[in-house]
């Protein structure tokens, strides 16, 4: 190690530190230790979430080294933590006396800004220390908090731009890639993305963030072979760069090749730890496989990780569903929802469950809090509907699909299922007559008559008037 190099303390050197101080404070004795002593203090009390004992600490600091603006923009980014942004604002001017090309100070100074809502201002003091700045580092930094600035106004076209500018001084900048991908695909811009980052690559050939978001604007854009060459040249040159492997199996999974995302999501879990959303992705691919019970055990692999994760309990519900096995659905059903039991999807498939094993009344009253959770969806009224006809309840039945004709009006289905209602309950003249009404708005959806009761196929008289709407 060169002699003046600083070597960053251990945890137990810290600690022995900040018992020091302790000692020192508790005895009322005085507190010197040199600037790196006093930042790891500082920053052990901050980790610690004591700022106000590392604002007590800064106080000797600042007495001990009166010129180092480090400690002022130390105590300026406390006190905007705490919201005291007067107080955080007079710390930095402080600073900037003391050291005018510090670009930490208009960082902090900017943050102080935008956190209160002055974006102007904000911007103008990034673009006050770009005309300073010569070192690339710092201008990366101060292009990542105009970006910064840029995104809280939801101006992500502009946030682009500064993450460009951020890349073009820094290429290999973590934050910037990874928030490049965001708002490219945020946006949409993958074609963009395509030249931006081919050209990095061109100067940075093993930027292995820049090939990953090379891979994923492929992707956008529908070139899986393109994006599996770019995610594959990530993992040449990042074999333990997990992401990339399950980049992979997406590709190859929306491509229909099962045995190929499950090789590429095998090998990310074996490099990962305990990952239940990768579990879930295994699960999928050989639910799509039909392989059901190895599905199911991914699946509870993924449980094992978090004994609460509801989309699990659905999916293995969905498994017992494929294979007509409702009972064993229905309690897995029954799991999620207790899990998330606002989640329309899992009280669709409960309901639905509960009519496979007739049991109607259990059914209703799920598909009435699922309507009040939901009465925008028309699909919401026609299964609230069915649902009360199921159990016999033909005044609600028709009740309910009269106020959704009124709220959708001119919806065809909604005719012809009311249609077929009255004539299972014998009424073939308000049967006929809906039926009429929907071959009027819309005779090519009358198909759905025959979905709901096929022996209408046979009646002479629905056919008869099918005919005489058909062009």
């Amino acid at each position: 190690m060169e002699e003046n190099e600083f070597q960053e303390p251990s945890f137990g050197d810290v600690i022995e530190l900040v018992s020091r101080y302790e000692d020192a404070e508790k005895n009322k004795q005085s507190v010197f230790f040199d600037e790196e002593s006093f930042e790891s203090i500082i920053q052990f009390y901050q980790d610690n979430g004591r700022p106000g004992k590392a604002l007590k600490v800064l106080e000797h600091a600042i007495a001990q080294y009166k010129f180092s603006s480090f400690f002022q923009s130390k105590k300026a980014e406390i006190l905007a933590n705490q919201k005291r942004f007067d107080d955080a604002i007079a710390a930095l001017d402080l600073a900037e006396g003391l050291d005018p090309n510090d670009v930490n100070i208009f960082l902090i100074r900017a943050d102080v800004l935008l956190w209160q809502g002055f974006h102007a201002l904000a911007f103008d003091e990034v673009e006050r220390a770009l005309q300073m700045a010569t070192d690339p580092d710092d201008r990366c930094e101060l292009y990542l908090e105009q970006a910064d600035i840029l995104e809280d106004q939801e101006r992500y076209t502009d946030v682009i731009e500064s993450l460009k500018q951020a890349l073009r001084e820094n290429p290999t900048s973590e934050e910037a890639l990874n928030r490049m991908w965001f708002c490219t695909e945020l946006l949409e811009l993958y074609n963009d993305s395509i030249l931006f980052h081919s050209a990095l690559i061109e100067e940075n050939p093993y930027a292995h963030l820049a090939w990953f978001n090379l891979g994923h604007a492929y992707a956008g854009i529908g070139d899986y072979d393109k994006s599996l060459e770019a995610f594959e040249f990530v993992i040449a040159i990042d074999e333990k760069f997990e992401p990339a492997y399950i980049c992979c199996g997406d590709v190859h999974f929306t491509m229909h090749k099962y045995e190929e995302a499950l090789a590429f999501y095998l090998d990310a879990i074996k490099i990962s730890k305990p990952n239940k959303e990768l579990y879930l992705k295994v699960a999928e691919v050989y639910e799509q496989m039909q392989d059901l019970s190895r599905s199911r055990a991914y699946l509870r692999k993924a449980i094992t990780v978090d004994p609460y994760y509801d989309e699990a309990f659905y999916r293995i519900g969905e498994t017992y569903r494929m294979e007509d096995k409702w009972n064993k659905a229905i309690h897995s059903f029954e799991r999620a929802v207790k899990l998330n039991r606002d989640n329309v999807d899992y009280l669709a498939a409960l309901a639905d469950a509960y009519i496979s094993t007739e049991e109607g009344e259990k059914a209703l009253e799920i598909f009435e809090k699922i309507f009040q959770l939901d009465p925008q969806t028309k699909q919401n009224w026609v299964n609230l509907a069915t649902a009360y006809f199921n159990v016999e309840n033909f005044r609600k039945a028709f009740q309910v699909l009269s106020e959704a004709e009124m709220k959708y009006e001119a919806s065809a289905d909604l005719f012809y299922i009311k249609s077929v209602f009255y004539f299972q309950v014998g009424n073939r003249h308000e049967a006929l007559l809906n039926l009429e009404k929907g071959l009027l708005t819309n005779f090519d959806e009358h198909t759905i008559i025959f979905e709901m009761d096929n022996t209408l196929l046979d009646d002479a008289a629905v056919m008869q008037v099918i005919e005489q709407y058909r062009d």
